[in-house]
């Protein structure tokens, strides 16, 4: 049976496996659905907004819904009840402004970039001058030391030091 009637396209929630989302969002977009997993890069990191979920975008009346579930990366849809979480576009629109909000702000907060020279000032390795790695997590920041004529990489806090 052909459904000619108008399209019927809707935002639906989908749980992944554990850390797949990635492999979901590829696996899915591979079988043309749409998706949308927002992300924010925190501390150098993209990390999804919504650890192990994301969203698909399926016409109710025409697409097939069963390989959906039965892709790489996806655990189920989301429900309530025998009710699939159809999430509304209004809803869509603006975590994806939100999500470049936050982008941005998470942009402004990261003040060091890979090569930055900075300057410890507190502990044994006090006044000595390192080269910024990249952001851990808890306010961590992986630096370059020089010490004994080679470099070493140390983790610090990152109030421990101060561009130069």
């Amino acid at each position: 049976m052909v459904y000619n009637g108008p399209v019927m396209k809707n935002w639906y929630l989908i749980q992944t496996k554990p850390k797949q989302e990635a492999v979901a969002t590829q696996n899915l977009s591979n079988q043309n659905y749409t998706i949308f997993c927002p992300k924010a890069v925190i501390k150098g990191k993209i990390t999804p907004l919504f650890p192990r979920y994301l969203f698909i975008e399926l016409d109710d009346k025409v697409q097939n819904w069963t390989p959906v579930r039965s892709t790489k990366g996806v655990a189920n849809f989301v429900r309530f009840g025998l009710k699939f979480a159809k999430v509304p576009n209004q809803i869509i629109n603006s975590i994806k402004v939100q999500q470049q909000q936050t982008v941005d702000k998470l942009t402004d907060l990261n003040s060091y970039h890979n090569g930055d020279f900075l300057e410890i000032q507190s502990g044994a390795f006090k006044g000595q001058k390192v080269i910024f790695k990249n952001y851990n997590s808890n306010d961590r920041i992986t630096v370059l030391l020089k010490l004994i004529g080679q470099q070493q990489t140390i983790t610090l806090d990152e109030k421990e030091v101060v561009a130069i």
